[in-house]
């Protein structure tokens, strides 16, 4: 039987194709871990910036056109992790205003690059917190109040994001399920696609349980814990935001990094869906629940996953950086990245430790040290790293690059600080890490960094062991 013929449809542009996206069943996972209840997940990464926060920017435009707030030839300003960044942009471009977005420092480069590709102007953040002077909520009022015709989205406050879901993405829910939903899972960034969506389905079934998922760190959950940072983008917060509405909430799950990159992992490995951290958390959080609670055939679970894996392609994607951050150990990743029958089953560095290898020690410089006096170690390190007196651990590191990019576009002298351009996000590497898996990083890496002692890092770099050679082995003429 030939299967329907689908309707041809030529789209005016491409902010028509926003929301209407799938819904899926899960079926090997779900299988593998014995859970017997259906699980569905809403795909919003088949958006077209990759994420549901296609549907929140349109309408925060939208709102913001109607009610006089932006006009013709204005600048849009956010805050985001990226993905809300990504959406106005996009509808930026096509609508013909200025964009800036102002970006928090563990926001993937893939995001910051899409967003500068759709033509919008990025400016690092140095936190997501609140308060931070230096922020990204405090940089983008700034911006906004300097700036003449510009429009600041505001989506953790501005009323017109939970608006957005309920106009939209929980009513797709509702209907695409034909109204059998018992449970809801979404996680809360800004709040608003778990209250939004969660009000449309109580309200057409009020037995549906809407089910927050937080990550370990984040205080939404549970208020009146401890703020402590994690990886996972585009949830979680140090407070609870304006539009989230807590009384919409039945109950909290909380997951770790590892909960949702390895789940992340997984249900691209066994289901073929590609989908961000964020759905990875979520997705565990409802597997999570499914098996605790024993739920039967007779219930359906809707799991929200928010954006695509293609925005994390450095990040959990990549084996280096789970290893880099402690998510894998030395062993799951040479099985992931290194072991293979075409190669033999021993490797030059298989016995050899990256604290072997004949490296430099990296200097420490205080983050007040004025970029003048780290800019004789940068030009021979590259790369160096900060820590205060005071401060526990490693601020961050300073590049070369950066630090040449600041110079020559003036955005900083010789004079001011080197915390202008601390790079937060970077890892360093176990020092009894086998050389032959150094070896395998180089091949993407300009160089890597590694603990060796206390309070001392070196930098290993192809170089060093090809010098390690030269002890182990005698070169031959021909």
């Amino acid at each position: 039987m030939e299967s329907p013929k689908k309707e041809r449809k030529i789209y005016n542009d491409i902010l028509e194709t926003i929301g209407n996206t799938p819904i899926i069943r899960i079926n090997k996972l779900t299988k593998e871990l014995g859970i017997e209840c259906e699980v569905l997940v809403k795909c919003e990464f088949f958006n077209p910036s990759g994420s549901h926060k296609d549907r929140l920017a349109l309408n925060l435009i939208k709102t913001a056109e109607a009610e006089g707030k932006l006009k013709p030839g204005g600048t849009i300003i956010e805050a985001t992790s990226g993905n809300t960044g990504l959406g106005l942009s996009l509808i930026a471009t096509v609508k013909g205003y200025h964009a800036i977005m102002v970006v928090q420092p563990k926001t993937s480069q893939e995001k910051i690059d899409l967003i500068r590709g759709l033509g919008a102007e990025v400016v690092m953040g140095r936190s997501a917190s609140t308060n931070d002077p230096e922020g990204v909520l405090k940089i983008a009022e700034r911006l906004h109040k300097s700036i003449p015709n510009s429009f600041y989205a505001e989506q953790f406050s501005n009323p017109a994001n939970p608006v957005t879901h309920i106009k939209s993405t929980g009513i797709e829910i509702y209907e695409q399920c034909g109204g059998k939903i018992d449970y809801f899972f979404m996680a809360a960034g800004t709040g608003g696609t778990i209250t939004g969506t969660g009000k449309v389905l109580k309200e057409r079934n009020p037995n549906v349980k809407i089910i927050g998922c937080d990550p370990v760190g984040s205080i939404i959950g549970f208020s009146g814990t401890m703020y402590m940072p994690f990886k996972v983008e585009g949830v979680g917060r140090d407070v609870v935001p304006p539009n989230c509405d807590l009384s919409i909430m039945d109950d909290w799950v909380k997951f770790t990094d590892k909960d949702a990159f390895d789940t992340a992992r997984k249900v691209m490995e066994l289901e073929g869906i590609m989908c961000g951290g964020s759905a990875g958390g979520i997705l565990w959080s409802a597997l999570h629940y499914a098996m605790e609670k024993k739920l039967d055939k007779s219930k359906t679970i809707v799991a929200f996953l928010p954006d695509t894996t293609r925005n994390y392609l450095t990040r959990f994607v990549n084996n280096e950086w789970l290893l880099g951050y402690g998510f894998i150990n030395e062993e799951e990743y040479r099985k992931l990245a290194i072991e293979s029958r075409f190669l033999p089953e021993k490797r030059y560095g298989d016995e050899i430790k990256l604290d072997d290898l004949p490296c430099h020690t990296i200097e420490v410089f205080p983050s007040n040290t004025p970029l003048l006096e780290a800019w004789p170690s940068l030009k021979k390190e590259t790369v160096i790293i900060v820590r205060d007196n005071d401060a526990s651990e490693y601020n961050g590191i300073v590049t070369h690059r950066d630090a040449l990019s600041a110079i020559s576009t003036k955005k900083m002298s010789f004079v001011d600080p080197i915390s202008k351009i601390i790079t937060k996000e970077f890892y360093l590497l176990n020092k009894d890490l086998k050389v032959s898996t150094a070896e395998k990083i180089l091949e993407s890496k300009e160089y890597i960094l590694f603990e060796s002692g206390a309070k001392t890092v070196k930098i290993a770099r192809t170089v060093d062991i090809m010098n390690k050679f030269d002890t182990e082995i005698k070169v031959s003429p021909n």
